[in-house]
């Protein structure tokens, strides 16, 4: 290139502002590359080879792995690969993402895919141990389970069984047990310790947990299937796509 691209400094070398500018430039011949190779050999009657998808932990395990036995009944070939993720997603580590929106980013291609509400849920032991719910205001009663940290702040919300029906001027609730898992969270509730904020997904439905207080609906939580506008022409990715939403 006739131009420096690297300079020496006392804790090794860097890059030069050319050299920066190289370096973004041969990252995109690369992944353009690897994007074209995966699209040619797609041969035009074979559905086959690695597809490698980015979720949080909660989706992952308990709504993208039981949905996943069809398509992988109807395309044995293909290998798919799940990495899970609480924050921090990375949309060059895979092929797919499924995860809330992600602004600002006008390479990716961001189709809506399902909207979860964030409902209140406690097992049958719980509620005969320590009374049901009538109103909103019987929470301040109970044990309630929370997740630890913020994970609703994506969708405008932090542990929202806290605050729900607290009138302004009133301190928020106090959680009985925390812990950062989702998963955690639903086996917790499941073992009676109190009552949880979880996704209304069909794996939280079907677990045997009671819905309380179900005419309060929570935060929504918009998931979205996620790819780079490069790969549009992917028959994997949009065979994929297909099959998870007409499954949502």
């Amino acid at each position: 290139m006739k131009t420096r691209l690297l300079e020496r400094t006392p804790k090794g070398m860097q890059l030069t502002p050319q050299g920066e500018r190289l370096f973004i430039f041969a990252k995109q011949v690369f992944e353009l590359t690897d994007s074209f190779e995966k699209v040619f050999h797609e041969k035009e009657n074979e559905i086959s080879g690695e597809l490698k998808i980015i979720t949080t932990p909660f989706v992952g395990t308990e709504w993208l792995i039981p949905n996943l036995e069809k398509f992988l009944k109807k395309f044995p070939d293909v290998n798919i690969k799940i990495l899970l993720r609480n924050d921090n997603i990375d949309p060059a580590e895979g092929d797919v993402l499924i995860c809330p929106l992600i602004p600002h980013q006008p390479h990716l291609i961001q189709k809506h895919l399902l909207t979860p509400k964030i409902k209140l849920f406690a097992s049958d032991a719980y509620l005969k141990k320590f009374g049901r719910l009538k109103t909103v205001d019987d929470l301040n009663n109970h044990r309630l389970i929370t997740y630890r940290g913020n994970y609703y702040t994506a969708y405008g919300s932090t542990n929202w069984i806290l605050n729900v029906g607290i009138k302004e001027g009133q301190a928020s609730r106090k959680s009985y047990l925390e812990i950062d898992s989702l998963t955690g969270m639903l086996n917790s509730a499941l073992r009676g310790y109190g009552i949880a904020e979880l996704p209304n997904l069909p794996t939280v439905l079907n677990s045997g947990l009671i819905e309380v207080l179900p005419e309060l609906d929570g935060p929504c939580v918009e998931l979205y299937y996620i790819f780079p506008e490069k790969r549009k022409n992917s028959k994997k990715i949009n065979l994929l796509f297909e099959y998870l939403s007409s499954n949502e």
